[in-house]
């Protein structure tokens, strides 16, 4: 079964939740905007076109830019950004929310990973990916557990059934 997709082209589960899937979040819509040509309009400060062609120009591009990021966010995060007049103050709004300190988030996901255990019915498989996906996401913020720890986190996570 396929994955139902937004406007925007992202699956639910690519929405913008937290500082969980920030770091994914980010890259996915980074390359959205870069495949709209709009990615200037988050990498720097655009300067407002004052002729009237320009201007209208400028005006759907940074509409258009605020929507692909509102659309790729889910609700509780929108108050976060919805007063935000271009794209890059709503861009850098989130950045300031999620990214915040590398030792902050790496606390987060060495935590997370620790906590991390197999429900009751869960598939192994299944179970595996999500200890991976938090690895992975440690490895981002430059910290990367050891592969017996590793495996001594599985296999004190995995359930009985």
């Amino acid at each position: 079964m396929l994955a139902e997709m937004t406007a925007n082209g992202l699956r639910d589960q690519d929405w913008l939740d937290g500082a969980s899937n920030y770091v994914i979040w980010k890259a996915r819509i980074s390359c959205l905007l870069d495949e709209h040509d709009l990615k200037m309009y988050i990498d720097s400060v655009v300067v407002v076109p004052n002729d009237t062609d320009p201007l209208k120009k400028y005006k759907a591009e940074m509409v258009k830019g605020k929507w692909l990021i509102l659309d790729g966010v889910r609700d509780h995060v929108v108050c976060h950004i919805i007063g935000k007049g271009t794209t890059k103050e709503m861009w850098d709004a989130l950045a300031t929310l999620y990214e915040g300190s590398s030792e902050q988030r790496k606390m987060y996901f060495e935590v997370k990973l620790r906590s991390t255990r197999m429900e009751k019915g869960e598939h192994i498989d299944a179970f595996l990916s999500k200890l991976q996906e938090v690895q992975d996401q440690l490895a981002v913020v430059g910290s990367t557990p050891q592969p017996t720890e590793m495996v001594r986190l599985a296999l004190n996570s995995v359930s009985e059934e």
